[in-house]
C-alpha cells in the first residue's frame, strides 16, 4: 500500500480532503490541502506520505484499513483525498481500527522513536547473525518472539508463520535454542516470504486474508489441507492469542 500511494500520489498537489468519518475530523488534515506530495514511504506498518509543506500524514491500517484508488469517489471511504491531475485515494476500514495522523516532518522521527520499532527485516538483506543478535535472550517461542516489534519492526503473524514454515522450524522451539544454521534458514525464510508476497499481492487493491486472500500462502490459513511440501496435514496452533499454520511432519 505504501508503494501504491506513492504512485498515486507521488509529485501531485492536494485539492481537497474529505473526512467522512468525524474521528479524522480532528487531526488536522486541512494543513495539507494544497500542499504536494513528496513521497510516500513505509516504516514498520506504518505508510508515511511526505508534503512540501513540511507536513507528513501516517496511516496505520490495523486490521482491515486500506487504501484504494477510487476514481468516482464512491467507496465506503473513512477519509479521501482528491489531487490534481484528478485521481481520489480513499482510506476504506470497515472495522474503523485504523488511525491516521497529520504531524510535522520533522516529528517523524520522535514520533516511531515513541512507538519502540525495532530494524527493519527488509529490504536490507539480514543474514542468521543479525536476527540471532536481534532476538538475542528472548526464552518465548520462536513464532511468538518473531513478533516483539520492538526487536524487529513490521513482521506480523502471517510472515512469521510462512517463514518459519520455509525454515523447516517448530514454531513452538525456544528461541534461545535455535542453531546458527536454523537462524539462517530463517534469515532466507523471512525474505522469501516477503518477496514472494509483494510479487504476488501488489496491486490497486490489497486481498485481506479474513476477504480469501490468504491465497498466495503455503500454510497460512490453510489448516487440514495437505501441505505443499510432505502432503501431511497442516494444523492449526494458537500462541499468544494468534493462529500459527505449520506441518508437524516437516518439523519433526
Amino acid at each position: 500500500m505504501a508503494q501504491n500511494l506513492d504512485r498515486w500520489l507521488g509529485g501531485r498537489r492536494i485539492l481537497e480532503v474529505q473526512t467522512p468519518d468525524e474521528k479524522f475530523q480532528g487531526v488536522g488534515l486541512d494543513a495539507v490541502v494544497g500542499s504536494t506530495v513528496r513521497r510516500a514511504w513505509r516504516r514498520a506498518k506504518y505508510a508515511v506520505v511526505d508534503l512540501d509543506c513540511g507536513r507528513s500524514l501516517v496511516f496505520h491500517y490495523r486490521m482491515t484499513g486500506k487504501t484504494v484508488l477510487d476514481p468516482e469517489g464512491l467507496r465506503r471511504a473513512r477519509l479521501r483525498i482528491v489531487v490534481e491531475p484528478f485521481a481520489v485515494v480513499s482510506f476504506e476500514d470497515v472495522r474503523r481500527f485504523g488511525e491516521v495522523w497529520c504531524m510535522p516532518t520533522a516529528e517523524l522521527s520522535d514520533f516511531f522513536d515513541r512507538k519502540s520499532l525495532g530494524p527493519e527485516p527488509w529490504p536490507d538483506v539480514r543474514g542468521g547473525p543479525w536476527w540471532a543478535e536481534a532476538l538475542a535472550g528472548l526464552r518465548g517461542p520462536i513464532k511468538t518472539v518473531m513478533m516483539r516489534q520492538e526487536r524487529v519492526a513490521g513482521v506480523g503473524n502471517i510472515i512469521a508463520s510462512e517463514a518459519l514454515f520455509l525454515a523447516g522450524i517448530d514454531p513452538r522451539v525456544s528461541a534461545v535454542n535455535l542453531d546458527d544454521e536454523q537462524w539462517s534458514r530463517l534469515a532466507q525464510g523471512v525474505r522469501t516470504v516477503i518477496d514472494r508476497t509483494l510479487d504476488a499481492e501488489s496491486g490497486d487493491e490489497i486481498a485481506y486474508v479474513n476477504a480469501g486472500g490468504e491465497g498466495s500462502f503455503l500454510v497460512y490459513g490453510h489448516a487440514g489441507e495437505p501441505c505443499p511440501r510432505c502432503g501431511d496435514e497442516i494444523v492449526r496452533i494458537v500462541q499468544a492469542s494468534r493462529g500459527t499454520f505449520y506441518c508437524p511432519s516437516c518439523v519433526g
